[in-house]
């Protein structure tokens, strides 16, 4: 079966990251889950609704419409590890969050949600208008602001927690969102019941052992929780526009 990742880096980088913790599932459920990824978001998210992947790891609204097109439900979270989207600038950079009107703001998609449509709502709120600038993934996001290219860049906690502490200390959190639900596991419905089971039991189990947790390090999570569909209901009532 496949385990389809969020492209939100780049693929030999998901593959280094979720790879292994493939075959740690694999041996601890019995059955061949197989890391799959796609070139970039809109042709993951059209796999996603296409039934594509088995099970997916996917980011809070990019559920609640594989659910109501695919019938993917939620059977594992993240906990104690929230969406938050963030807006970073150089670190000796004075600049201030209105002083970003009229300027570019490096996103990793234009449709990311946590790194292009909640900053942008936030900005929008403050009067503040920027042009997205769509750099592929989010690697290039910092690396981009880094160098100068972009004046600010958007991203999301998670995975700036991520970063190699040397390029961490390059940049400064201008803003960051309230915390969203958190990304989401989620099961096809020609999985059984007994199957998906399994491997929610594996997931829950990985912060419980050394192995697991040397797994869910570099990932940046600490533990990983049963979930329900209806964990997802706040994205349904902000009824964001995806598309």
């Amino acid at each position: 079966m496949t385990l389809g990742i969020t492209p939100q880096h780049l693929p030999v980088e998901l593959a280094r990251l979720w790879g292994p913790v493939c075959q740690y599932l694999s041996r601890h459920t019995g059955y061949t889950i197989r890391f799959k990824t796609s070139k970039d978001l809109q042709t993951f998210w059209k796999e996603t609704n296409d039934g594509v992947f088995d099970l997916v790891y996917i980011a809070p609204p990019r559920y609640v419409s594989a659910h109501a097109t695919a019938g993917y439900v939620a059977f594992a979270k993240e906990d104690d590890s929230p969406l938050v989207g963030i807006i970073v600038v150089r670190k000796e950079d004075p600049i201030r969050i209105e002083e970003l009107n009229g300027r570019e703001l490096a996103v990793p998609n234009l449709l990311a949600f946590g790194a292009a449509q909640i900053p942008q709502a936030y900005l929008r709120g403050k009067g503040v208008n920027v042009t997205l600038a769509a750099v592929n993934n989010h690697e290039s996001v910092f690396r981009t602001v880094a160098k100068g290219l972009y004046p600010a860049g958007a991203s999301n906690l998670r995975i700036f927690g991520m970063l190699d502490p040397a390029m961490q200390a390059k940049f400064r959190i201008l803003w960051q969102s309230e915390p969203l639900p958190p990304f989401a596991f989620a099961a096809h419905p020609r999985m059984s019941g007994a199957t998906v089971a399994r491997i929610q039991k594996a997931l829950r189990e990985m912060s419980g052992n050394a192995e697991g947790r040397a797994l869910l390090a570099p990932l940046n999570v600490k533990d990983i929780v049963r979930a329900q569909d209806r964990d997802y209901d706040s994205m349904r009532r902000m009824k964001l526009k995806l598309d």
